[in-house]
């Protein structure tokens, strides 16, 4: 009975083999341009395990229950500011080194570090973890945009942003392209660093950074006040302006008498004061030779 038992068992196990063996199809998958995927094994019977990665546009058949998981070769940009990533949409605030706080919108480009090794490593920490490879449509998932995102590339972020402002007043910011440039190469040098310890792997999962940001703007009780200012540093101009002028027209009137005057003197040595009199009249409609009434003969 025993015996009959466990043959029956083993007719049962080889039954339930043949029927998973028929009824299992192997697995594909298809990387675009943009693309790359890892590939593990799995099974009923088998632990999972990694066996490779596929690179761009490649299409590889594999075991019925192996898995794979794609992820983007492309440049990742991250958006803080009106539409951009799950809890950054109204930008990423900070305070000056004059203790003003600040806003800026802008974008981070990144790529993901898709060399194979390297890869694996970031899947095994990060990537399973959050789900955070491409969904079967190719799009990017939500353990990507709300997870992997904003953890590893926004707390650094905002880390770099906040240090590097230490070192401007806010209106130098706010007024001056030069400084937001600088500032801009400051928050730029330090983001990489803290973005890959911010993953704690032995790997940097994330290379090229690229990053522009916008003119920070300061509170817009801050900005009208800036803005009185400058009217009022205007009017001060203007003013100053209008006085130089007034004296500059005062100073040449001046020269312009003194000029007169040397060519009355030089005219008077010539002529004489009778003379310069009698000319002056001539020049200005006069007759200097009036009838003597004592050169007349009168009836007696």
């Amino acid at each position: 009975m025993l015996t009959s038992a466990f043959g029956l068992l083993g007719v049962v196990i080889v039954g339930a083999l043949l029927v998973t063996a028929v009824f299992a199809r192997p697995t594909t998958v298809s990387t675009n341009t943009d693309e790359v995927a890892l590939h593990y094994s799995g099974g009923p019977f088998s632990s999972t395990k990694w066996l490779n990665c596929v690179p761009q546009s490649q299409r590889e058949w594999d075991g019925p229950y192996d898995k794979h998981f794609k992820y983007p070769s492309s440049q990742t940009n991250f958006v803080f500011g009106p539409g951009g990533e799950p809890g950054y949409e109204q930008g990423i605030t900070f305070v000056s080194k004059d203790g003003i706080e600040m806003t800026v919108y802008g974008v981070a480009n990144v790529l993901l570090n898709t060399e194979c090794e390297v890869l694996r490593q970031f899947h095994d920490l990060i990537g399973n973890r959050y789900g955070a490879y491409l969904d079967g449509d190719g799009s990017r998932s939500a353990g990507w945009t709300n997870k992997v995102l904003p953890i590893y590339i926004g707390k650094p972020l905002n880390t770099a942003i906040d240090r590097a402002s230490q070192a401007y007043n806010y209106k130098a910011l706010y007024n001056d392209p030069n400084v937001k440039a600088q500032w801009e190469r400051d928050v730029l040098e330090a983001l990489p660093e803290l973005v890959n310890r911010q993953t704690d792997g032995e790997e940097d999962f994330f290379i090229n950074f690229a990053l522009t940001l916008e003119k920070p703007e300061p509170p817009q009780s801050i900005k009208d006040a800036l803005l009185k200012e400058q009217s009022d540093v205007a009017s001060a101009n203007a003013r100053k302006a209008e006085a130089e002028a007034q004296q500059a027209a005062a100073e040449a009137q001046i020269q312009v008498e003194k000029a007169n005057a040397a060519q009355i003197e030089e005219l008077v040595k010539v002529l004489g004061l009778n003379g310069y009199l009698r000319k002056l009249a001539i020049e200005n409609g006069q007759n200097p030779f009036q009838p003597q009434t004592d050169s007349l003969i009168a009836n007696p």
